[in-house]
């Protein structure tokens, strides 16, 4: 997607912070978290000459304050908590605050990528403040090269340990533990500055301290060419769905990461429109101990819209790029599933296609309601997706005058959007908007 004027990315970041001044009783048998109300969010965005920072929410909140970082000058034109708003900031990043209890505030970023950097289309949401971020398709070399974005949203110094994998293993890098990032400031580093020379890689970032979120920008000035933001995938687990695979049979791969120290046995499924299968050639795929491996998809899998789902023996990550033509490429990474709203953005400032939501449901069947609005809140639309148990449902969002929509599902769901202009492409995976989150169960001591 972009590595936009100056490498200029986005960074986002949702901070939650749940305090409790109340031990629980050692006396006390376990008790699982509660949900409860979020009622502050705060995100960092990514911002530029070329690059469309957006700022919107499910509810209407009390507030909302955007500042422009280094110098954390007010952007107002971000600032109204009951409208979307969409605007360019002249600076490396902006960080954007919510009040609301249950206002569920997001944000976005979106932009055209200049030919010299790969070209291709950039849309990306801002994610927030992070403990571990697994980040697969990386490169530092061969013509794809990767820049990590770190934004420190306080005001005390936050830093970070890197871990980074490739095919033959675990990689010795320079200077990739105690990574200082400074209050309020973003941080780039070239991933060829910590190993060089490495076509793919993964990397996790970890947080040592402070409140940090990170993105990273990955471009290939190739013969298949283009610009993708990469966000987080999910934790190495023995189970993920990986969605928002767009239609066309050739240019996928799947990345799997073994970041442990045994050798794992994968199995890959398709979840398609009509059914759950295995493919020809993507059962009892071993990926060796600290390895990387990066799997062609394919024709067996069939060109339909389709999520993955992979299995495992061992802890793994995962990944697919999606390259259907030779301009540009996107990431679809193993997602979350959608347990509230929703938010899929539609007026992003830069001109895309409607975005086509992908929805699977992985086990049992679902639905998904889809509302649309407009840029002040008001609602336009609405419909209901049903997905058969192990199938994956296509919806185009579109109308006149939409900016948003927001899914409301009913049963396990994964999803992602995909948005297109000309040859450019680009994939959000969708995560639940911070309208809720888990918090310990405490009582009193004594």
């Amino acid at each position: 997607m972009s590595h936009l004027k100056s490498a200029v990315l986005p960074v986002v970041a949702i901070l939650l912070v749940v305090l409790a001044s109340i031990a629980p009783s050692h006396d006390d048998p376990a008790r699982p978290p509660s949900a409860v109300d979020v009622s502050q969010t705060t995100y960092a965005c990514p911002a530029g000459s070329v690059i469309d920072v957006t700022a919107g929410q499910v509810a209407a909140g009390s507030s909302r304050t955007a500042r422009v970082l280094p110098g954390r000058e007010p952007a107002p034109s971000l600032g109204d908590p009951g409208a979307w708003q969409t605007d360019v900031v002249d600076g490396p990043g902006v960080i954007v605050q919510q009040d609301g209890r249950r206002s569920g505030a997001v944000g976005y970023f979106a932009g055209t990528a200049p030919r010299a950097g790969g070209g291709g289309l950039v849309v990306g949401s801002c994610p927030g403040i992070v403990d571990d971020a697994w980040l697969l398709g990386l490169g530092s070399g061969d013509e794809h090269f990767s820049t990590l974005i770190l934004t420190n949203l306080a005001d005390s110094t936050a830093s970070v340990d890197l871990t980074l994998w490739g095919p033959k293993g675990r990689i010795d890098a320079v200077d990739n533990q105690g990574v200082v990032i400074e209050p309020f400031a973003v941080r780039r580093i070239r991933v060829d500055s910590l190993a060089a020379g490495e076509p793919e890689l993964a990397v996790h970032v970890r947080r040592t301290r402070g409140s940090v979120s990170v993105v990273a920008n990955d471009t290939s000035t190739a013969a298949s060419s283009g610009t993708e933001p990469v966000t987080t995938t999910r934790p190495p687990a023995r189970d993920q769905v990986v969605g928002g695979i767009v239609k066309g049979a050739s240019g996928r791969s799947l990345l799997v990461l073994n970041p442990g120290t045994a050798t794992a046995r994968v199995d890959v499924k398709v979840i398609g429109a009509r059914s759950t299968f295995t493919p020809a050639g993507l059962q009892q795929v071993r990926i060796e101990p600290g390895a990387l491996r990066v799997i062609t998809v394919p024709e067996s899998a069939g060109g339909d819209e389709q999520a993955l789902r992979v299995t495992s023996d061992q802890p793994v990550a995962a990944t697919v790029r999606m390259a259907p033509g030779a301009k540009d490429f996107a990431y679809a990474e193993a997602g979350a599933v959608l347990t509230g709203p929703t938010v899929v953005p539609v007026a992003l400032g830069t001109e895309v296609d409607a975005p086509r939501v992908l929805l699977t449901a992985p086990d049992q069947g679902a639905s998904v309601a889809v509302q649309t609005f407009d840029a002040g809140m008001r609602p336009l639309g609405s419909r209901t997706t049903r997905i058969p148990a192990g199938t994956t449902r296509g919806v185009t969002v579109t109308g006149r005058g939409v900016a948003y929509a927001v899914l409301t599902p009913t049963g396990r769901v994964v999803g992602a959007a995909t948005y297109a202009r000309g040859d450019g492409i680009s994939s959000l995976a969708l995560d639940p908007a911070p309208v809720t989150t888990l918090a310990p169960q405490v009582r009193p001591v004594g």
